[in-house]
């Protein structure tokens, strides 16, 4: 990750301007970002610390190879939980404090939402006095993205489409979900391997299916069969290397109602609205107005229930936010999907998403599926 050395500097600065000596960062997310390390989460604490002339990052020893190999930091720190190496540290912090009371920091830069009061209380202990945040600080930084972020989310891009476009061609009676989400998965894995040698792929899916199941916006999927006249939300999002793209797609497995084609047509008239507005300098809200104007216009407003779309990056949900409320102002670089969606008790849901990153004058497109009307029509 060549960006992490500009990255740190950034913060560094931050940390200057708040009269602060180092930042403990918690979140695993984060210290991916600052350090290129990401370990499998588990009940083992991980703590990385950014001071102005050093990094230090503590890790459980089964993670000490996995550290030397992708962590950008200057000092390794290890704690054992074998015998054979209790004498050199059993207790993350326990080095955390050595490393404190040895550096003389009392003032500390951290994630308020993600600090626990154990912590807190540890570090007034050790003699730290000063707390600042920097997780608000950390979430600006993450909003926009550098050119490898976009790289890497372009090509998640690609994947995801791939999962998604393999998925519907999968679609037929007596298929279940998780069948259906195999399948895309299968797809999506097969060209990594192919196409992206030695990265992290992480994949996400899911196909609720029939009138009663695709009006739950966000539910796992299940063995559950499809029968003709079924309609399906098949949503994906996979991450290259922890960069997220994301891709929906709203299907019929049989010709649809005409109350069906008529809401489908509305969706995507209101995605179309949606993206159609998205540029540098526009406020969240435009966008999400845009799209609810249309579902509003068609009488459906009460059933879109939920935000037009969301930025990605590192987290499957993350700012910017397009919401009916929200002031906040695209900048290029910031990466959204745009996915408004409603969900009619009795006819079905209804919602594409794509992905898309914001430039100066409009928007690049980095997924495709099928999405008309007639493609997402499905023979039995």
């Amino acid at each position: 990750m060549k960006e992490v050395k500009n990255r740190i500097n950034r913060l560094r600065s931050f940390l200057a301007e708040k009269e602060v000596d180092f930042a403990l960062i918690l979140d695993p997310l984060n210290q991916y970002y600052y350090t290129g390390f990401y370990a499998i989460i588990y009940s083992r604490p991980i703590l990385l610390t950014i001071s102005q002339n050093e990094t230090h990052l503590i890790v459980p020893c089964l993670e000490e190879l996995h550290a030397k190999e992708d962590a950008t930091v200057d000092k390794i720190h290890v704690y054992y939980e074998h015998p054979e190496k209790a004498h050199a540290g059993t207790q993350p912090f326990s080095i955390l404090k050595e490393i404190i009371i040895q550096k003389g920091w009392k003032g500390a830069g951290v994630e308020k939402e993600k600090l626990p009061t154990s912590i807190a209380e540890f570090l007034a202990e050790i003699g730290v006095r000063k707390i600042q945040d920097v997780g608000n600080f950390i979430r600006r930084e993450r909003l926009k993205k550098d050119e490898e972020e976009l790289n890497l989310i372009r090509k998640a891009g690609k994947l995801v489409s791939l999962g998604v476009r393999e998925s519907l061609k999968a679609i037929k009676e007596n298929i279940t979900e998780i069948e259906i989400d195999a399948i895309g998965h299968l797809a999506i894995l097969k060209m990594a391997a192919e196409s992206f040698a030695g990265s992290r792929v992480d994949l996400f899916a899911m196909s609720p299916s029939g009138i009663e199941r695709s009006i739950l916006p966000h539910v796992f999927s299940i063995a559950r069969k499809l029968k003709r006249g079924d309609i399906v939300i098949h949503s994906r999002q996979v991450a290259l290397n922890g960069y997220r793209s994301e891709c929906e797609r709203t299907v019929f497995l049989g010709n649809p109602s005409q109350k069906q084609k008529s809401c489908f047509q509305i969706m995507l008239e209101a995605q179309k609205a949606a993206m159609e507005k998205v540029k540098a300098g526009v406020r969240c809200k435009e966008i999400d107005e845009a799209a609810r104007k249309i579902i509003s216009k068609a009488g459906f407003g009460e059933f879109a229930i939920h935000r037009t779309g969301h930025g990605l990056g590192l987290s499957v949900h993350e700012g910017p936010y397009l919401r009916f409320d929200s002031e906040d102002i695209l900048e290029e670089g910031m990466v959204l999907s745009i996915e408004p969606g409603f969900y009619i008790p009795g006819i079905g849901g209804f919602r594409h998403s794509d992905t898309v990153i914001v430039k100066e004058n409009g928007y690049e497109l980095i997924t495709s599926a099928p999405s008309s009307l007639e493609e997402c029509i499905l023979e039995p």
